[in-house]
């Protein structure tokens, strides 16, 4: 799988998503930052009349004395908005059991909203973190500065075929992701937030809460995407089984032929991406599941469905 992966699916990546956008890009409209923002504005456009309410710091003292009566300044609202792609890598990503692993999911993912921003002549740039390291690229309409986000993760992806030991011990970053990139912001974005979310507990969904809260605040346009593998919650009837933990690095043997231990394991594991699934609608964002053994192209119409229906609301 992992040789059909680079040698194959890579070659043929940029006609994949190509293919996927030109279809569907024009019928994507995303939520209310895709309309006029309310505010100051950036850019004068001319002056009017004063109206009682308006905001006194906008009055053109130098017109109004001229014309002895009260003008106000005009401003072009703010439209352009750039989307930020913010990937959470972690050891738990370099795992499949069906079509491909989790990191080949998130690539294609990122190459999907690439072309997106391309189709709908928006700047993109990406937030990356693993093991506490963070890589910032700047957005950018330019195509093959977009290409570089790829890169980025083909070569980590590359690498780990060569040099698995590398890629243990790397818990979920989301945390620290989120902080990063709400300090780093100056300005209304589009955020895609891509995460396994493995790796966390009911303290740590909390905090995302805080987070993603006050990115709202901000008037940032939110959609929080789970990757993940159909083994992580639907574990199979094989009787006993030794595993690697790749954040602990620790090995353990569990015995999956007691049905009790199995469904007990699988309600934890959706209790808990229920939580967090909820913790995106409270927030306003969109949130979509992603496994490895689904379509690409039936998640996207999901996700245009999902995304229209949030608009409406």
């Amino acid at each position: 799988m992992l040789n059909n992966f680079s040698l194959k699916f890579l070659d043929k990546l940029p006609n994949f998503y190509l293919k996927l956008t030109k279809k569907y890009s024009n019928r994507l409209i995303f939520g209310s930052n895709r309309s006029i923002f309310k505010g100051s504005g950036i850019e004068f456009i001319d002056v009017r009349e004063y109206i009682p309410g308006d905001d006194p710091r906008y009055i053109d003292w130098n017109v109004s004395a001229r014309y002895n009566q009260l003008f106000v300044r005009n401003f072009q609202e703010e439209r352009e908005i750039p989307i930020f792609i913010c990937i959470d890598l972690s050891s738990t990503l370099f795992f499949g059991t069906k079509d491909k692993l989790k990191i080949e999911l998130l690539i294609e993912l990122v190459a999907f909203i690439i072309n997106l921003s391309y189709s709908l002549n928006e700047r993109l740039g990406a937030f990356i973190s693993f093991k506490n390291e963070f890589s910032y690229f700047k957005p950018s309409r330019n195509l093959g500065n977009s290409y570089k986000i790829l890169h980025f993760l083909t070569n980590i992806y590359k690498d780990f075929i060569n040099n698995k030991e590398k890629y243990l011990g790397a818990g979920n970053n989301i945390i620290q992701l989120l902080t990063r990139v709400n300090q780093s912001l100056k300005r209304t974005s589009i955020l895609f937030f891509i995460s396994d979310f493995i790796d966390i507990d009911d303290n740590s969904l909390n905090k995302i809460t805080l987070l993603l809260n006050y990115f709202v605040k901000k008037n940032n346009e939110l959609f929080l995407i789970k990757i993940g593998d159909p083994i992580e919650f639907d574990l199979p009837i094989i009787g006993t089984i030794t595993l690697l933990d790749p954040i602990t690095k620790k090995v353990r043997t569990f015995e999956l032929s007691n049905e009790k231990i199995r469904e007990i394991f699988k309600q934890k594991v959706l209790s808990k991406y229920e939580k967090l699934e909820n913790i995106a609608i409270k927030s306003n964002a969109l949130y979509i599941s992603y496994l490895t053994n689904e379509n690409l192209e039936t998640k996207i119409k999901e996700f245009i469905k999902k995304n229209r229906a949030k608009n409406k609301r």
